[in-house]
């Protein structure tokens, strides 16, 4: 079954066709994904990343990795996410 995201995720560069999608709970961004098309071993592979959070004091590792897609790769966004939400109780 194909994954479906639990939250807001918008183009980084609207129109620009890159490929790259920040993840958003309300109005903070939390995540990116981005499609890879410049290195040698993981072209057509998808990164995915945590991004800057203000309130994440510690901090989970790995907090990036590659996708075999871009559902998946929003999937280890967003429960990453989760994981940090409980952490720090929110």
């Amino acid at each position: 079954m194909e994954y479906k995201p639990k939250y807001r995720w918008k183009e980084t560069w609207p129109g620009e066709g890159q490929e790259d999608y920040e993840a958003f709970d309300v109005d903070k961004s939390f995540g990116r994904i981005q499609i890879d098309k410049t290195s040698d071993t993981k072209i057509g592979q998808w990164k995915w990343n945590i991004t800057h959070i203000d309130w994440a004091r510690q901090h989970i590792l790995p907090h990036g990795g590659w996708a075999p897609d871009a559902r998946e790769a929003s999937r280890m966004v967003e429960e990453h996410y989760e994981k940090l939400k409980k952490l720090h109780g929110r």
